[in-house]
Parts: structure tokens; sequence; C-alpha cells
């Protein structure tokens, strides 16, 4: 740039220079007017043969610099020139690339004639064919007229005075391909100087999915967070209802050691006791259902569970809705957590109950053992043996096929709200491929749903065991320090210890329990402490009673805490460990096992 500001200045100085040697030479009448602009060829060579005066050589030197000055500058300008041609055409290159490289369709359309002007690479690519000159709506929407949504139809891109708005940004699913698009439509002034439509349109669809899949994240997170308050609040309900039952089954058990085994009474406190154990029962299940207690899987007989869920659910379901049972009774042993087991019939009776109970119709129940191949229309299972066979069926309103695939789905129901939480059928089929079965559905809608559960049978039979009035219990005479803030529950304590013939020294306190031990250490054999108490809690007296004599064995019995369990308990030092409610013969075989082992 400076230098050809040089050339200019440069050529305007040698103009103005001949300029005024020319007007000199005319008013001193050397020239006339013609030879004043055109000089004769000769006075040139005279020039250069110096037969001229010197200031005349000097103003025809200017002359020739002036004209070979405004070469320069011509040929400057046309080198400007292709520059500038040449970095347009690079500059239209790279749009183009970089139009052509975006996955998402990009073109410009007139805002009056709805002509297409500009296709970028991808929609060409994804439109079989680059359509310009023809109408948008025809090529993309197949369409005689415009579009009824388009933004230029609706004047969203101009206003009525001609001015150019903002861009309009809209979310649209194709109602040909079921794709999601988000559309950016923009007024622009094309190379012509018109206004023109541009709009870029973005596949969206797999971003669509994953703000479905986040959405139900968080409906998952939301239920997550319910059952982890249902599941604390089913851990104090399970403390405090343990220690309500502990009487109830511990005294149940001294009055039948009491009471004549063929008396009336006998079988009245028999029946206490079979209720209570029951009530136990049913506060593992809520555990197991928070996820608060640990599954054990044991020898059982399905036959006896499939009984007392059915004899449980009689009394909750209207006499109007007939259950009928076809109980094979010898069938095999399972290997499953019976509380797991009593959990899958409860719930697959409950959902025949919410199929029928508009109706009134009925519910079969079945259980037989068979053996499966792989020929066998359950094709899942992971080996070919027996099985036992549990068949839950209602007439009722059935499962429509667009939605059989999703009803073991955490959290799907198609119940009412406030009726089903969408765990019911989830947490049966997590059971039973847990235990290494299946479960098939086959239901039509009018007609009803059918429910098979396949279990394997375990081959190696379980060791009976002998009843709790048979049992003979193993007794002593240590001297056992007693802990438990609950009056009742220590009172029961000390009485069945003492029947074993322990000394007993009972608290319920914890702070005074511990004072004790502190004045007379050596005076005790055994610590038996509850585990959720004020003051100190029983885990915090074990550790302080054992930093004072570390030789003493502690045995804790809790109903439920979650501070502590048996893994944790053997961590500290402490010897035994109890779930409340504690039968006599668990309390027994544990205190003589501790002390034998001290």
């Amino acid at each position: 740039m400076q230098r050809r500001l040089g050339y200019v200045i440069i050529g305007i100085i040698c103009f103005f220079y001949w300029l005024l040697d020319s007007i000199w030479a005319y008013m001193s009448f050397e020239y006339n007017l013609k030879n004043l602009i055109f000089r004769e060829p000769g006075s040139y060579v005279d020039t250069f043969l110096l037969k001229v005066s010197p200031y005349q050589i000097v103003s025809r030197l200017m002359v020739v610099f002036l004209f070979v000055i405004l070469g320069f500058i011509i040929i400057e300008f046309i080198k400007k020139r292709q520059e500038d041609q040449n970095k347009h055409r690079e500059a239209h290159d790279t749009l183009l690339t970089v139009l052509n490289s975006i996955d998402a369709a990009i073109y410009v359309t007139d805002i009056k004639t709805y002509e297409i002007l500009f296709m970028n690479k991808y929609l060409v690519d994804k439109s079989g064919g680059n359509f310009l000159g023809e109408t948008c709506y025809s090529v993309f929407r197949n369409e005689n007229n415009v579009c009824k949504y388009c933004p230029t139809k609706e004047q969203e891109l101009v206003d009525n005075d001609g001015n150019l708005k903002d861009v309009v940004v809209r979310e649209r699913q194709d109602p040909v391909t079921k794709a999601w698009y988000l559309n950016y439509d923009k007024a622009i002034k094309w190379i012509d100087g018109r206004i023109v439509h541009l709009q870029i349109s973005t596949d969206v669809t797999r971003l669509k999915k994953l703000q479905e899949k986040e959405k139900k994240a968080d409906e998952y997170l939301r239920q997550a967070q319910k059952m982890e308050s249902i599941g604390n609040l089913a851990g104090g309900i399970a403390h405090d209802f343990n220690n309500l039952l502990f009487p109830i089954l511990g005294l149940s058990e001294l009055l039948l050691e009491d009471l004549p085994e063929d008396s009336l009474e006998y079988e009245n406190v028999q029946v206490i006791l079979d209720a209570g154990k029951r009530g136990r029962d049913l506060v593992q299940q809520i555990l197991s259902f928070s996820r608060q207690s640990k599954k054990e899987n044991i020898p059982v007989r399905l036959q006896q569970i499939l009984k007392e869920a059915l004899k449980l659910s009689r009394s909750t379901i209207p006499s109007s809705i007939q259950i009928n049972q076809d109980i094979q009774e010898d069938c095999g042993w399972v290997m499953a957590d019976p509380i797991q087991l009593h959990q899958i019939v409860i719930n697959l009776i409950t959902n025949a109950y919410h199929a029928v109970d508009q109706s009134g119709g009925k519910i079969n129940v079945q259980l037989k053992e068979l053996s499966v191949t792989k020929d066998s229309p359950s094709a899942k299972l992971n080996s070919d043996g027996k099985y036992v066979m549990l068949r839950i069926s209602d007439n009722g309103c059935g499962i429509e096929a667009t939605i059989k695939n999703k009803i073991f789905d955490p959290y799907f129901t198609t119940k009412d709200k406030g009726k089903g939480t969408g765990l019911g059928l989830a947490v049966v089929y997590g059971i039973v491929q847990d235990y290494g079965g299946d479960i098939l559905v086959d239901s039509k809608v009018g007609e009803g749903t059918v429910f098979s559960i396949y279990l394997p049978i375990h081959e190696q039979l379980p060791e009976t065991e002998a009843e709790d009035k048979t049992v003979s219990f193993q007794t002593g005479s240590e001297h056992i320090l007693l802990v438990d803030d609950e009056k009742p529950v220590a009172h029961l304590e000390k009485k069945m210890l003492n029947r074993f013939g322990y000394r007993v020294t009972m608290h319920t306190s914890s702070l005074e329990a511990l004072e004790c031990f502190r004045e007379n250490p050596g005076a005790f054999d055994l610590l038996l402490t509850d585990v959720t108490m004020p003051g100190i809690t029983g885990d915090r007296l074990a550790q302080e009673v054992l930093a004072i004599r570390p030789d003493i064995p502690i045995l804790l019995c809790t109903g439920f805490s979650e501070k502590i369990d048996r893994q944790k308990a053997e961590h500290l030092g402490i010897k035994g460990f109890l779930m409340k409610p504690v039968v006599k013969s668990d309390m027994a075989r544990m205190v003589r096992q501790i002390l034998d082992n001290k």
C-alpha cells in the first residue's frame, strides 16, 4: 500500500512539473499550442543528444518518468485486483467446504417464490440430488402448496416494513421418518441484494432419546429416594416391632414349658407363639423389601410357603373372587430365600386380584414338579432337569401386546395413581433370574393372563431339624451382665437366662451398667447388651468394657440397627450377634457357645 502511494505521489510531482514546463514554454512563445501537448519525436532525440537547453532536457525526462510511473501504477492495480479475486475465491471455497462438511441440512430459498438457491452436500446426499431452481415445498415435503408452518408464510422472518427479524428456532418431527429436527430460520440478503430464507436443520433424534432416558433416570432416582425413605421407615418399625414381639415369643415359650401339653391353655399359647413367629417373618419381609436384610438361600418346599401366602391373601381378597388351588404335595426342594418366595407369590396374586377386582372373576394357582428340556416352551432356562412350576392365572382384562415387553421394567405400571409402584413384577423377575429360573407370560386382552415361574429343584435333601419343644437346652452357672433399655425385654431375657441356670445382673441403663462393670470387672463372665439405647449405644458400651477387660466375651442383641451388623460386630471383637425377637433355643445355644469358646 505504501509503495503504491509513493508511485502516485511521484507521478503527481512529475505531472505538475511537466505542466509548469509546458506553460512556461507557451508563455515564452518557444512552442506553439500543438507542440505544447504533443512534442515532435525529433525533440526527444535532440534531448538525448543534448542539443537542447538543460531545462528542456529535465522537462522531457520528467515526462518519460511520468509515463513509467503510470505504467507501474496500472500494473499494481491489476495485481491488486487479481489478489482480491483470489482471496474472494478462496473465501468462497472455504465457506462452501465448511457448509458441505456440516452434518446438518442447509439450504437457501427465495423468500417470495420459494425457489431453491443453494443446498449443501449433506442435504443433496440426503435428498438424492441437487434441486436448484425448484420449490422447497415440492422437493422436501412433496406438496403442491407452501408448508403450513413455513416461517416465511407466517411473516416470522421479515416484518411489514421489510426489516429482517431475529433467527427463529423451532423443533419439528418429520411425519414420515418420525425423526426430530431442530430448525434455525433466518432472513438474509443474497449476493444479488434480494432477501432470501436461510434454514439450518439439525437431526436431534438421538438427543431426544437421550433426553427421554435422562427423564426416566430422574424418575428412577425419585422413586429410589422414595424407596430409601420407606426403607428408613421400615428399619425404625422393625426395631420397635421386634421389641414388641420379643416378649410375646419369649413368654409364650416359657408358658409352654409350664403348661401340660394336653391342656387347652397349651394349645392357645401355641397359637400365640405361631402368630408371633409369623409376625417376626413379616418384619423380615419388610426389611428384605427395603433392602436392609440379607437374603439367605436354604432348601425349602415351595408348597408350604404357597399355602401360607394363599391363606394370607384369602383374608384380604373379597370372597366374590374365587381362588382355585392345584398344589402337588410332593414337589421337590428349591434353594431359595423363603421370604423372597413369599414375596413372589404375594406379588403375583395381588396382580391377578387387581386384574379381576372389577369383574369378580377367578384366580387359579397351580404348583407341580416337571422335567424341562431344550424343546420345552421355556427356552431361557440355564439347563435341563427337574423344575418346580408355579402358575398363577386369572380371567381378567389381560395385557396389551404393545406393553407386554415392558411389564418387568422397574416403575412401569398400568394401574391407577396410588394403586401401584411399578416394582412388583420387576422384583419377581429379578428374584427368579437370581435363582437360575425363568418366568413366562401369556396374555390376551379380554381373556386373562398366565404367569408361569420355573425354579430348579435342589436334588440334595436338607437335614431335618427337630422342633423347638424337643430341643434340650444347654445350661450353665456363669454370671451374666444384662443391659437393655426396654424393661419388658430385659425382664424376659433375665427369666430365660435364669431358667438356663445362669446368674444375671440386669440394667436398663447403659451408663449404670458401665459403672457397675468398672466397680468389679472380674465378677462377670459375659456381657449381653442391646445395641440401640440412650446414653451410650451397645457397640460403644462393648468398646468401653473391652478397654477395661479385653478378655470378656460380649453378645449383642438388637431388633434392627443400621450402624452395626454381624461383620462389624466381629471386627470390634464382639463374639456373638443375635437378632430380636430371639427364641430361647437360639439364646441358650449362643450363650453357651460363647462361654465355651472363652
